[in-house]
């Protein structure tokens, strides 16, 4: 049997994912063949970054929050490594790399920020210990997989205790909340969240039930728990233009992204860059930069098709389709719904 050098399998690696992309291939095969040619290829790249690793997980906002941090480190002047296919699973990441690295195996960033679906962020963590983890939220969606919701909490407390340096919670969901126990001494946990007029807007999956006095007291703030005190905190919002209480401060914002959710999810990635950063934050730079931040691939996309202008909106379980439905103007246009019945992929 012929064993090729590390340096040897890369070339082959990069060479499929030229050939595979000429193609118009998957963007996660050449991931694929590395893991099989070489199984540490991603731990030991990753390891040569100053900054480390940022993990970025959840059921809903993954791929526009991962944008999002990587656009607002940039800002703050680092060089981001991320899987921008959105290709979520370890082997994407891999890929990832390959196309990112030149043809002398260097990749030039500071740090990644990486996408990882929930049951692949478990397999990614044995081998990468992540300096950060942003943990966004967990619902109900691909039960067909994950059984119940229960299932995916415990997938990312694994990440939540292999994370080395800062957490970063939203606060808001009780699952989320609680990843707080799983987290080894010596990391910090930092919180994101809502102020509690906005509350209402943003329910958990535990919120959207009706309670026994009856449906008007179903989103009862009073059964609400303290809620530790949040570094990021999403104050008001009109139209795009939000407010926030950062670290005490009040600071003023433009998302120019569709949904409410998504200045939600501005806070999330306002609060990992503010850990990331620490006391080299630019708020200037930050705040600036928001205003920049476009729609990842179909979420919120709008697009030109014969002269129509057509969004779309992806919707994966009952709290995403809420907020997409909360977000669109009271306006007679037609509305498509399009059910996906085939391969299951949330």
């Amino acid at each position: 049997m012929v064993t090729m050098s590390r340096p040897v399998v890369r070339l082959v690696g990069q060479g499929i994912r030229y050939a595979t992309k000429l193609r118009g291939g998957g963007s996660a095969f050449p991931g694929l063949v590395m893991e099989k040619l070489h199984p540490n290829f991603v731990a030991e790249e990753l390891a040569k970054l100053p900054r480390g690793v940022v993990v970025v997980s959840g059921t809903n906002g993954k791929t526009t929050t991962t944008k999002m941090v990587v656009q607002l480190l940039e800002a703050q002047g680092l060089k981001v490594f991320t899987n921008r296919t959105g290709s979520n699973f370890v082997r994407g990441v891999a890929a990832a790399l390959l196309g990112e690295m030149n043809l002398a195996g260097k990749l030039d960033a500071d740090i990644a920020v990486l996408e990882l679906d929930e049951a692949h962020a478990v397999h990614f963590v044995r081998k990468v210990k992540p300096n950060y983890a942003l943990l966004l939220n967990v619902l109900r969606d691909q039960l067909d997989r994950f059984g119940e919701i229960d299932t995916t909490r415990r997938m990312l407390a694994t990440v939540a205790g292999a994370t080395t340096g800062t957490v970063v919670l939203n606060r808001e969901d009780p699952r989320i909340r609680s990843l707080a126990e799983n987290i080894q001494p010596g990391t910090r946990v930092s919180y994101f969240g809502l102020s509690e007029k906005l509350r209402a807007l943003f329910p958990s999956d535990d919120d959207l039930r009706t309670s026994p006095e009856g449906a008007e007291r179903a989103d009862a703030a009073l059964l609400a728990p303290e809620l530790p005190a949040a570094s990021v905190l999403l104050k008001d919002f009109k139209g795009t233009a939000a407010t926030f209480d950062v670290a005490g401060k009040e600071l003023a914002g433009t998302i120019n992204l569709y949904g409410v959710y998504n200045i939600f999810n501005a806070a999330a990635a306002m609060a990992l860059t503010r850990e990331v950063m620490r006391d080299s934050l630019n708020e200037t730079k930050l705040l600036a930069e928001l205003e920049h931040i476009a729609p990842a691939f179909g979420r919120g996309e709008t697009l030109n098709v014969n002269g129509q202008t057509l969004q779309l909106l992806l919707v994966k379980n009952p709290s995403g389709f809420r907020l997409s439905l909360a977000s669109a103007d009271a306006k007679d246009y037609a509305t498509m719904i399009t059910i996906n019945d085939a391969y299951a992929d949330g």
